[in-house]
């Protein structure tokens, strides 16, 4: 074990003490256990000091390309963050494909009946929604709004234009996604989901749909 440690720190001895070794002892045929290189090795060794000549590592933070603005490169953040936009997805029952995300919310979790007024309790929903878009800054975000066909073709539209502006207005101000380009469409009553014969199928038919491209 020692003849180990001594064979290690030769170079060391030898830039240090060059003129015990080098000149005085043939190094062709230097022997580990010989006093002269053991002794050098020792004075080498007290002359290093406790660290034997380590070199301070400065700790550097690497940033990850890729992570949305606001998000620590550490590990956790970044797996906490993942969790959050797969539950976020999960919630809102997104349909995600190799190009879109496409996100339905009924009108009724968004307004009352008949008004275009975002109503507070569907903070929750469009914070979600806010979640998935920051994933895509840069991308383009399409909201359309749709209605029953309760109504005139005309007031029907006019409502699914106004609710899509609202939604666009409140992610923008609410959630502070005023980097991102929204366009809004109205179709009013002319792309139904269900039968609008029934309350079931007008509920199903009053939703506003949100496209994220990716």
């Amino acid at each position: 074990m020692r003849a180990s440690l001594i064979c290690a720190f030769f170079p060391v001895v030898l830039l240090l003490f060059p003129s015990t070794l080098l000149g005085r002892v043939d190094y062709s045929k230097l022997d580990p256990d010989s006093p002269e290189v053991q002794h050098a090795s020792e004075e080498a060794l007290n002359k290093l000091g406790p660290n034997r000549g380590a070199v301070a590592i400065e700790r550097k933070v690497v940033h990850i390309i890729g992570i949305p603005k606001g998000v620590g490169g550490a590990g956790v953040a970044v797996t906490s963050r993942v969790t959050e936009v797969d539950k976020a997805l999960t919630d809102l029952g997104a349909k995600v494909t190799e190009t879109e995300i496409k996100i339905e919310l009924p009108s009724d979790i968004l307004f009352d009946f008949d008004k275009y007024d975002i109503r507070s309790d569907a903070q929750e929903a469009l914070g979600k929604v806010a979640v998935v878009i920051r994933v895509y800054p840069k991308k383009a975000v399409l909201i359309e709004g749709h209605t029953d066909s309760k109504g005139s073709d005309e007031y029907n539209m006019k409502l699914s234009v106004r609710r899509a502006e609202s939604v666009k207005r409140w992610l923008r101000e609410r959630e502070n996604l005023r980097d991102t380009t929204f366009q809004t469409k109205g179709w009013g009553e002319s792309k139904p989901r269900a039968t609008n014969e029934t309350d079931e199928g007008r509920q199903k038919n009053r939703r506003v749909e949100i496209t994220i491209k990716k």
